[in-house]
């Protein structure tokens, strides 16, 4: 069986809806229930600030709830950040999903998929059992914050990392659970960007890799894709904080209509479950059949 780990990041993107981004996750957890597919959600602590309730939904349908780091703003770059103020983002982070929801978050995934020997030690030290921020063999590294050369020779199975690079086997005790790329990443980006006949293809290639490597899949997706953009000015109280959010010159070529863009994904989604050999699965169950636990 291949395991399928749909993955969600919750941040706020004060350049959509915000009132929308809460709303759709009803309907996000309505569909994905009445798919059977568990979700691996990464949420920010400022999304469970804004909306908490929402959260505690999610967490209810049996979805794992991972953490996300504070905000997601520009200089929230875990490759960067110094040792203190990673260790205050992630203790403060923690503990305040954990609040939320009342079970601590153990898996983590950087803002722009950022992140470090430093910060995973870290992660190690809060209760942490996996890291889902590296991009093995991803070449365009210039779109992604976190993007670094080490992708493209990181190891595309799920590993432990070195004492001296994220991207490198070692015996750090905390799991780097690779994101899917062949080239680009398996992500919503590329569904809006090249279409459901690319995509579908992407996976049966990734599919025919996993049977032969037992290579999890790995997909992401955003909450605020699927509600409405709204226009920066200078008059709006938010500008600053839309300028965080500002995204790359690839999204301009994506498509907007949310509702076309929620339904591609329900459509690619229930491809991906139509393979018999496709087990969907949460983050913390996936590690604890890579330890060797009953899940």
């Amino acid at each position: 069986m291949i395991p399928l780990l749909i993955t969600m990041d919750l941040e706020i993107a004060y350049d959509y809806n915000i009132k929308e981004q809460g709303i759709i996750l009803e309907k996000l957890c309505e569909d994905f229930k009445k798919l059977g597919i568990p979700m691996t959600v990464f949420t920010t602590s400022e999304f469970s600030d804004i909306f908490p309730e929402k959260i505690k939904m999610m967490h209810t349908f049996k979805n794992e709830i991972g953490c996300h780091g504070v905000n997601h703003i520009k200089e929230e770059n875990y490759k960067k950040l110094h040792k203190n103020k990673i260790s205050d983002n992630i203790i403060y982070s923690t503990k305040n999903i954990e609040d939320k929801i009342q079970e601590k978050p153990v898996c983590f995934r950087g803002p722009g998929m950022t992140t470090s020997c430093t910060t995973q030690k870290i992660l190690i030290e809060n209760g942490y059992i996996a890291d889902f921020s590296v991009c093995p063999q991803r070449i365009d590294i210039f779109n992604s914050t976190g993007g670094d050369i080490g992708w493209l020779y990181a190891p595309r199975l799920p590993y432990k990392s070195s004492e001296t690079s994220p991207y490198k086997r070692g015996n750090i005790p905390l799991w780097n659970i690779p994101l899917s790329c062949i080239g680009f990443p398996f992500i919503s980006g590329m569904l809006y960007l090249f279409g459901l006949r690319f995509m579908k293809s992407f996976f049966r290639c990734l599919v025919r890799e996993s049977l032969k490597t037992k290579k999890p899949i790995v997909y992401i997706l955003h909450s605020y894709e699927f509600t409405g953009k709204i226009a920066s000015s200078e008059n709006n109280p938010e500008k600053e904080k839309i300028k965080n959010h500002k995204q790359s010159f690839i999204h301009n070529f994506y498509i907007t209509e949310p509702v076309k863009r929620y339904n591609k994904s329900l459509d690619l989604l229930k491809y991906m479950l139509s393979f018999d050999s496709i087990f969907p699965t949460t983050g913390k169950e996936y590690c604890k059949s890579l330890n060797g636990e009953t899940c």
